[in-house]
């Protein structure tokens, strides 16, 4: 967050290196999240709705790794020397939590996945950052965040993401599984393993996009089948599904949709789905004009949120609180709502902020 202590200061540097006052954000609460924009990301206090600073992506960079612990915040990019071609740089950057400036880079080979959601990026054994690649081939670069140094490249053919889990991640795979790739202390590939088969991508695919649950990964199918992953030891092991759509009305058309389609909130069981009425399996990144809302627990539908209808959304985010607050991305508008998520209740509005990917700060 660049500040200018007075109107003169600017004029005493080069134009192009530009050096202002730093301003520290304040201590962060449950309540504050991030937002992607088009290459900026943007820190607010969900109770204020308000901007507390931004940080300067690259326009390649889908989201954003905290790690508050250490007031950094992580994401990686892809650069050219002609802002859109010409030679490209791919690079994890770090920045400062307290004053979002960069404070570090590291190189890493460019082959990044520039698009797509917090899954294309991972905090991992709270070390090492995770970087899903595809050239088309499938890889993850990692990057140790002690040393700032690359550690290698592991290939994954036919997985993608990277979804964190002791010192390993977990990533879904076309065969219709989850492999997990574990790492050993410096960072390297130890292992892996793979789940049995628990979806057929031609039937009824699982989202590539998953959110964190208390003891793994929450995912779900186009369907709206409910899995959700766990480590035993190095087996991963994946429970029963649940429908969300069970006891709808036969013929009924709602589908889950967005580019942001779920959240899931661990202290309190609750899970959040964008959904839209009509269509097949290829409307899964359309927007949705309504929020369910479901408790795990008795796995039953609590509310349904209809948004506006000039406003649909294309993604949602809940904080991991007690008392938590439910965030809606605009798909055609610029504005983000957010609500208590107990009631569905609309608390506040932000005007301007278009930005798509919304994540809370644990991670």
């Amino acid at each position: 967050l660049i500040l200018f202590s007075k109107p003169s200061l600017a004029a005493d540097y080069e134009w192009d290196s530009v050096v202002g006052a730093v301003a520290e954000v304040g201590e962060p609460s449950p309540h504050w999240f991030t937002v992607r924009g088009r290459h900026i990301g943007y820190l607010i206090d969900g109770d204020s709705a308000e901007v507390q600073g931004t940080m300067t992506l690259s326009l390649f960079s889908p989201a954003l790794a905290p790690q508050i612990s250490r007031d950094r915040f992580y994401s990686y990019g892809s650069f050219y020397t002609r802002t859109y071609y010409g030679e490209r740089t791919d690079v994890v950057l770090s920045f400062d939590a307290k004053t979002m400036a960069p404070v570090a880079e590291v190189e890493i080979p460019p082959k990044s996945a520039g698009i797509g959601h917090s899954g294309m990026i991972g905090l991992i054994d709270s070390r090492f950052i995770g970087v899903w690649n595809i050239t088309p081939a499938m890889s993850v670069s990692i990057v140790d965040t002690r040393a700032n140094s690359f550690v290698g490249e592991i290939f994954t053919p036919g997985c993608a993401a990277v979804y964190p889990i002791g010192r390993g991640f977990l990533m879904p795979c076309g065969d219709g599984s989850l492999q997990y790739v574990a790492l050993n202390a410096d960072g390297t590939e130890a292992s892996r393993t793979r789940s049995t088969e628990f979806f057929e991508i031609d039937v009824d695919p699982v989202f590539d996009y998953a959110v964190p649950t208390s003891d793994g990964w929450l995912f779900m199918s186009m369907d709206g089948q409910v899995f959700e992953a766990e480590l035993n030891g190095s087996e991963v092991l994946i429970s029963e599904p649940w429908s969300i759509l069970e006891g709808e009305a036969e013929g009924s058309e709602w589908r889950i949709g967005g580019r942001q389609p779920f959240a899931y909130n661990a202290e309190r069981n609750l899970l959040f789905t964008l959904m839209h009425e009509g269509g097949g399996q290829e409307t899964f990144e359309d927007p949705g004009t309504e929020v369910w809302a479901f408790d795990t627990g008795t796995r039953k539908r609590g509310y349904r949120l209809a948004l506006p209808e000039e406003e649909p959304g294309s993604g949602v985010q809940v904080t991991p609180d007690a008392a938590p607050i439910l965030m809606v991305a605009p798909a055609e508008s610029d504005v983000l709502r957010i609500y208590d998520a107990n009631t569905g209740h609309l608390l506040r509005e932000m005007a301007e902020m278009s930005g798509g990917l919304i994540q809370n700060l644990g991670g």
